[in-house]
């Protein structure tokens, strides 16, 4: 490998890596933006070499990007060109799925580095968690008014259903001892995000059950069988972990605790007491509401609102419980259909069902079926919070993405494979 490729490689893993474990608290660093320019001039760089997947799935990410440009040139004329350009990564970050094709003579090593990533998250995050305590920790700001050790637990579920799979998968691999100690992290990890983090909590589980009944290797499904007789040490181990972890109240109201993490179960198909978790549903769905109606029963129907404006404010949105003005209604879907209108949402469900559909194909390999299920974890976090918007989740979420195509395009010797349909740049 050419030796800007093997530096940018390097770079690569090194942003990925501080953005899946510090996540918010460097996402105004701009890393993975600097990275993402890095990158599509390297593909200039090496056009002649450059070769991707060109199917259905690449081919409609390739409409979405070049669409975003001219609702670039529109926001120009009516908004902030700063908005403008940090609503536009919307689709711009999907530019890191093509990006990995850098990588394809060395697919391996690019893969061992991602997955050696999520090998440590569990015990490098308890690591941050205890840091969080100590006071000089408290105020540690990477940058002015953002806290370095800021946890978003929805994206800390994501994470963490990341690394189950791939260790259940094999593809990280631990001494059985600290596979345990392992399993023990992840479980209190678990339930402190599920004290905080709706969506997380029910998407774990969700996919997992996915995973589940929809394997086709039947003898991952029996050791996994096998593994359900360690679950109750596992937990047993975990609670009091749980139990004696003291943390504040976040701005919702919200604390790790039995109480908080009993409501939040409870809330998913009712009100709970004081009635706080069911405001945070209504107020979710009054905003998707508006969407639907001035999209496809109203005037935006074609064009959206586009790129710039603030929805929350946009749409007439009023929260008292959040410093920052809201650009995304918590669903990223939405937030394509709000500011891109119907055709364009209609084109991204579309990408979504030939994405999705393969998670239930036949011929679909054990190799895709893993980064499939990954891959609808993030989307179903995307759907109830902020953060295929951000690089914080975009950056995982499109790498796997490209890294899942490549991997079906390209064998690990990097010679290309005689089913799949390739183009050169």
């Amino acid at each position: 490998m050419e030796i800007l490729k093997q530096l940018y490689l390097r770079l690569y893993i090194i942003v990925l890596g501080m953005y899946i474990y510090l996540g918010k608290g460097i996402a105004y660093g701009f890393f993975a933006e600097v990275l993402l320019i890095l990158g599509v001039i390297l593909i200039f760089r090496y056009r002649k070499n450059f070769e991707i997947l060109w199917d259905k799935q690449m081919q409609l990410l390739v409409v979405f990007i070049l669409l975003t440009f001219f609702f670039i040139l529109r926001g120009f004329s009516a908004y902030n060109p700063l908005d403008v350009i940090r609503d536009s990564f919307i689709f711009n970050y999907a530019l890191f799925a093509f990006i990995v094709f850098l990588f394809k003579d060395d697919i391996s090593v690019f893969k061992e580095g991602v997955l050696q990533i999520y090998k440590y998250y569990p015990l490098v995050q308890c690591v941050l968690l205890l840091l969080s305590f100590i006071p000089f920790m408290e105020e540690l700001e990477l940058f002015p008014g953002r806290h370095l050790l800021y946890f978003k637990y929805g994206d800390m579920a994501v994470h963490l259903f990341v690394v189950t799979i791939f260790s259940l998968s094999g593809w990280i691999k631990y001494k059985p001892r600290y596979e345990i100690i392992n399993y023990i992290l992840i479980a209190y990890l678990y339930m402190i995000a599920s004290s905080y983090n709706r969506g997380g909590m029910v998407g774990f589980l969700f996919c997992f059950v996915i995973f589940y009944f929809c394997l086709k290797d039947q003898s991952l499904k029996q050791k996994m069988r096998e593994y359900l007789k360690w679950f109750p040490i596992i937990l047993l181990a975990a609670l009091p972990f749980f139990a004696i972890t003291q943390m504040e109240e976040n701005f919702q109201g919200r604390k790790a605790g039995f109480d908080q993490l009993k409501d939040n179960i409870t809330s998913v198909v009712t009100s709970n007491g004081d009635g706080s978790l069911e405001d945070n549903k209504i107020w979710r769905l009054v905003w998707w509401t508006k969407i639907i109606d001035y999209t496809f029963g109203g005037q935006y129907f074609f064009q959206g609102k586009g790129l710039g404006p603030a929805l929350a404010s946009a749409d007439e949105i009023v929260l008292d419980d959040t410093e920052d003005e809201l650009r995304s209604p918590h669903n990223f879907n939405l937030t394509i259909l709000a500011r891109f209108g119907v055709p364009v949402f209609l084109l991204w469900l579309y990408w979504l069902y030939l994405l999705i559909r393969d998670l239930f194909r036949k011929n679909t390999t054990q190799l895709s079926f893993v980064y499939l299920i990954v891959i609808c974890m993030f989307l179903f976090n995307a759907s109830f919070d902020v953060f295929l918007e951000g690089p914080m989740g975009a950056l995982p979420f499109w790498t796997i993405i490209g890294l899942r195509y490549m991997e079906n395009t390209f064998a690990v010797s990097g010679e290309q494979t005689v089913q799949n349909k390739t183009i050169s740049a």
